[in-house]
């Protein structure tokens, strides 16, 4: 059993035959992975197949990856039972047609010991928003989606003015003009780098891929205290099956941003458990430097 020596995580290396459980269960559960080349340009699949020449075939996302990874070694990660196991592989080929990446599996994997508890779980105990502006499409309306209403509703609902001056009055960055719009998403975990929450597909179509995130204000509302983001990115925007919303094809999209000291402290205050700033895709990457 290997460890690595840094403070806040160690790397603890999975037997042959552990690895092999695992990555069985990660194809039977059709689980994510994360993969990437080097972080913070992260990429999303899930698993397909796996056979005996360690090959596992990823179902990518069209057009999230071009040919430029083939032949190249990549670091994967991937959660079962909320515990992050993290190893690598080749790309030995790219399936522009079946959106398929082949990936040659190294031996070594290894499983991530966390010493803290790193993302709250907030929905359904806590009201946490995330609100995006934008400029306002040609389309008649951006929308705003209720998920408690959403099987007996359209997918979408307009953000009403009263509710849209009462968010501008918590934070004055949310005023909209007449060339402007709102959308919000409920959040379902977060840390003080990261968050994820779900939406529709018409949402994703129809807002998150248009965003650019880079010129616009990204805001959280956390019982009713606001926290500004700096340097919001899309991490993933993946397919999910959600019994809740079983009639409705639903995503799961994650987001990461600077670091937020106040909203590490709110975290913290509302769950009574201390979290670190770590990310363990660097973190895997600088123990393998040293293996």
């Amino acid at each position: 059993m290997v460890e690595s020596s840094r403070a806040k995580i160690n790397f603890i290396k999975l037997t042959t035959e552990e690895l092999s459980r695992k990555i069985a269960l990660l194809v039977s559960n059709h689980s994510r992975i994360i993969y990437w080349k080097n972080s913070p340009r992260f990429y999303e699949g899930v698993a397909g197949s796996f056979n005996i020449d360690k090959k596992i075939i990823l179902k990518i996302e069209k057009n999230q990856l071009s040919a430029n990874l083939q032949g190249e070694r990549i670091c994967l990660n991937f959660i079962l039972n909320d515990i992050d196991y993290f190893l690598r592989g080749k790309v030995l080929s790219y399936d522009q047609e079946y959106d398929q990446l082949v990936v040659e599996l190294e031996e070594e994997c290894f499983r991530a010991e966390k010493r803290s508890k790193e993302r709250l779980r907030v929905f359904p105990v806590y009201d946490v928003m995330v609100y995006f502006k934008f400029k306002r499409s040609e389309e008649k309306n951006i929308i705003f989606l209720n998920k408690k209403e959403q099987i007996n509703q359209d997918f979408f609902a307009e953000i009403d003015n009263i509710q849209k001056n009462k968010i501008a009055s918590l934070a004055r960055e949310l005023e909209i003009s007449d060339e402007e719009d709102l959308i919000g998403f409920r959040i379902e975990d977060i840390s003080s780098t990261g968050l994820s929450f779900f939406a529709t597909s018409k949402e994703k179509e129809k807002v998150l891929d248009r965003v650019q995130l880079e010129e616009l204000p990204l805001i959280i509302i956390f019982e009713r205290e606001v926290y500004h983001l700096e340097n919001a990115s899309f991490v993933y925007k993946m397919n999910y099956i959600n019994s809740q919303f079983s009639n409705v094809p639903m995503y799961k999209i994650g987001m990461n941003f600077k670091a937020s000291a106040s909203l590490k402290k709110k975290i913290e205050d509302v769950s009574g458990v201390t979290v670190d700033l770590i990310n363990y895709q660097n973190e895997f990457e600088e123990f393998m430097k040293n293996e």
